[in-house]
């Protein structure tokens, strides 16, 4: 076994191993895809997943509910998402009853087709190896 060390910011050193390929346990690669603009984070897999479920469901809460996301956390997640862009993804249909609940805009439907082209572009490639709907609905959970 080789041993590798990495200063850090800090004074103390990190040590790491480094192991022999046919020595390797079963690994797994993953990879996260997110838009940016101006260098602002706009929108990931996360949000690609409660944009789908919008369209699936035709409401925030019941797409929240489907990737285990509460609802202000989507809907604090799309504010963000929109400031970014300086669009609207979503918009509210009033009423009462099954007429109410959230649609998408066109640009909503833009960014579900830009995030899905990317993200199926790198699956073709790698094979299938983004976050499922347990790993976005685990993100941000802290001593859960």
């Amino acid at each position: 076994m080789i041993q590798a060390v990495r200063p850090t910011n800090r004074a103390r050193p990190v040590t790491v191993s480094v192991v022999a390929r046919d020595t390797l346990p079963d690994t797994t690669a993953k990879t996260k895809v997110w838009l940016e603009r101006d260098g602002q984070f706009v929108l990931g897999d996360g949000g690609l997943l409660l944009l789908l479920g919008i369209l699936e469901h035709g409401s925030l809460l019941g797409a929240a509910r489907q990737i285990r996301w509460s609802y202000r956390h989507a809907w604090g997640y799309l504010r963000r998402a929109e400031a970014a862009l300086g669009i609207r993804l979503t918009e509210a249909r009033p009423g009462k009853g099954a007429s109410r609940g959230t649609s998408l805009t066109e640009a909503g439907r833009l960014v579900i087709e830009r995030l899905a082209e990317i993200r199926n572009r790198i699956d073709d490639v790698v094979g299938p190896t983004g976050p499922t709907p347990a790993d976005v609905a685990s993100r941000g959970r802290r001593g859960r």
